[in-house]
């Protein structure tokens, strides 16, 4: 029988290609997995839309600061994440199975996350550390009612994609923006804006697709998300429009940077209309959250081919 298989495989190489292809793509998928329910992957989604963010402000990426803004969305994502495990039963099975049994280790890593990243910034700049203080301001105020008898935050239709699109806008933006001189801040306010503008769009874009993937789930627990309450289709007009006004924002970049806002503008328009259905987690994440590190290989292959050019 081994003899038998052997001769297969020899006759077939293709048979042993396709088991290996398929190995290959299993681990990786589990990575992604792993990387994904940990946060670690949004974490490094916050580390690319900052170093994305200093381009388009023309600045040079400073490393140290997107890595302390990766611990900080590492952190507040864990947080969030455990406190909604009851509501991923249904969206997201493997995040509830993943972290139940290691909650303790989770928050300890999220909060010495936290820690470690205002340390960063305020060795940086002191006066930029205090925008770190946002997230978690926001999370505590986003999550609590504040007035007896009104909904929280967190309960409000659309209010909750803009505060989370708003957070990270600055987060990813004002702590680069934070390093301007005074002389560049009076120069380039107008940029910042611009710049703040497109982050907090594509950010409110990739929150609504999230909540289109979550939308069964948030109907058996009564979440009154866009989709739930409009449905997938007039939802996905909405992005539509919202991603069309980003072509306005092209004159005030220019270069390379002005081809980035163009790439991501219309890659904006591919993902919204495939992930306009419930598509595979795994692959939302890569494609959504995952856009600004495919951005930045993008650009890296370019500025190489126009070095081996010159």
């Amino acid at each position: 029988m081994p003899r038998l298989k052997s001769t297969i495989i020899e006759e077939n190489p293709s048979i042993e290609l396709g088991t290996l292809c398929k190995a290959i793509f299993d681990l990786a998928r589990e990575l992604l997995s792993f990387l994904s329910v940990s946060s670690v992957f949004i974490g490094s989604a916050g580390f690319f839309k900052t170093y994305i963010g200093y381009l388009l402000l023309g600045m040079i990426p400073n490393i140290s600061v997107c890595f302390a803004v990766f611990l900080v969305c590492f952190s507040v994502y864990t947080i969030d994440k455990i406190a909604d495990l009851d509501k991923d039963v249904i969206n997201m099975p493997s995040r509830v199975r993943f972290l139940q049994g290691r909650k303790n280790l989770a928050i300890a890593c999220a909060s010495l996350a936290y820690l470690l990243s205002i340390i960063i910034i305020f060795i940086e700049k002191p006066n930029a550390s205090l925008f770190l203080l946002i997230p978690i301001a926001v999370n505590a105020i986003y999550g609590t009612r504040l007035i007896p008898g009104l909904p929280r935050l967190k309960d409000i239709p659309v209010m909750k994609n803009f505060i989370v699109a708003f957070t990270w806008a600055l987060v990813t933006i004002m702590i680069p923006a934070a390093f301007l001189s005074h002389s560049q801040a009076g120069t380039f306010s107008v940029l910042t804006f611009v710049v703040f503008y497109f982050m907090l769009i594509k950010t409110f874009i990739d929150t609504v697709l999230y909540d289109i993937r979550d939308e069964p789930g948030d109907r058996v627990n009564n979440v009154r998300t866009i989709p739930v309450l409009i449905g997938s289709k007039k939802t996905t007009e909405i992005l539509l429009i919202l991603n069309t006004t980003l072509l306005m924002v092209l004159p005030w970049f220019e270069g390379l940077s002005r081809l980035l806002v163009l790439v991501l503008t219309i890659y904006g328009y591919g993902y919204i209309f495939y992930f306009r259905e419930r598509r595979d987690p795994l692959a939302l994440d890569l494609c959504v959250e995952g856009e600004c590190m495919l951005a930045s290989l993008f650009l890296i292959g370019i500025l190489d081919n126009l070095n081996a050019i010159w």
